[in-house]
């Protein structure tokens, strides 16, 4: 397998995209959920999680510390395909749990998805165009790397 990046995109370039990601979730996760228990991400856990009897503050820091660990991955560039739709997953998945769910909590839930887009985007060229630079490798083997389209 050719272990050369298969894409016309600038590695370090790639690398900076998986920075921005990862600095959304560590500000959305560590930093909101985490350290400043943010009110209005604790009204949403709290409208949706209202029937559970587990504290809501105690929810939001566990989906924080899941988010952070998440940026983590995201850093590290392994896994780079798998982190990245992960990342569309969870995104697509909260969205829908917190406009559904949250009893009103989201006053636009329409612009939360479209604000959410460029973060997809972004996710999705990582996935396609491989990790870029400065990605940990694993076992001493290059990271993944997207195959060559025929």
């Amino acid at each position: 397998m050719n272990s050369k990046l298969n894409s016309n995109m600038n590695p370090k370039l790639i690398f900076a995209i998986r920075l921005a990601l990862a600095a959304v979730w560590f500000y959305n996760g560590f930093w909101l959920k985490v350290i400043a228990l943010d009110a209005h991400h604790l009204e949403i856990v709290r409208s949706v999680s209202s029937s559970s009897g587990i504290e809501p503050a105690f929810i939001l820091r566990l989906i924080g510390s899941a988010e952070t660990f998440l940026g983590v991955g995201i850093v590290s560039g392994l896994f780079y395909r798998f982190v990245s739709y992960f990342q569309i997953f969870i995104i697509v998945l909260m969205n829908l749990i917190g406009s559904i769910g949250g009893g009103g909590a989201i006053a636009h839930p329409f612009g939360l998805i479209i604000s959410n887009l460029p973060t997809i985007m972004c996710a999705l060229v990582v996935a396609t165009n491989g990790p870029g630079a400065f990605a940990l490798k694993l076992g001493g083997r290059e990271p993944e790397t997207p195959k060559e389209k025929i």
